[in-house]
C-alpha cells in the first residue's frame, strides 16, 4: 500500500469546495423561504397563508441543514 500525499491534499480541497457549495445552497434556500413569505404578504402569490408558511419553514429548515452539513464537510467530518 502506498501513501500519496497529493491525493490527500486533493481530497481536502474537494471537501472544502463541496462544503462551500453546500453552504451557499443553504443560503439560497433561506433566501427563497424569505421571498415566499414576502411575496405572500405583498399578495403577489395566492397559495394561502398556511401553505406559504409551511413551504417557507421547510425551505428554511433544509437551508439550515445544508449550511450545517457544508460546515461539517469543510472541517473534514462530512457525511
Amino acid at each position: 500500500m502506498s501513501y500519496r500525499p497529493d491525493n490527500n491534499r486533493q481530497r481536502k480541497s474537494f471537501d472544502h469546495i463541496r462544503g462551500i457549495m453546500g453552504m451557499s445552497m443553504g443560503v439560497i434556500y433561506i433566501i427563497i423561504s424569505v421571498a415566499v413569505i414576502y411575496m405572500q404578504k405583498a399578495k403577489q402569490i395566492n397559495i394561502g397563508d398556511a401553505l406559504s408558511y409551511i413551504i417557507a419553514a421547510l425551505m428554511a429548515a433544509y437551508g439550515i441543514f445544508r449550511i450545517y452539513r457544508g460546515f461539517k464537510q469543510m472541517k473534514g467530518q462530512g457525511f
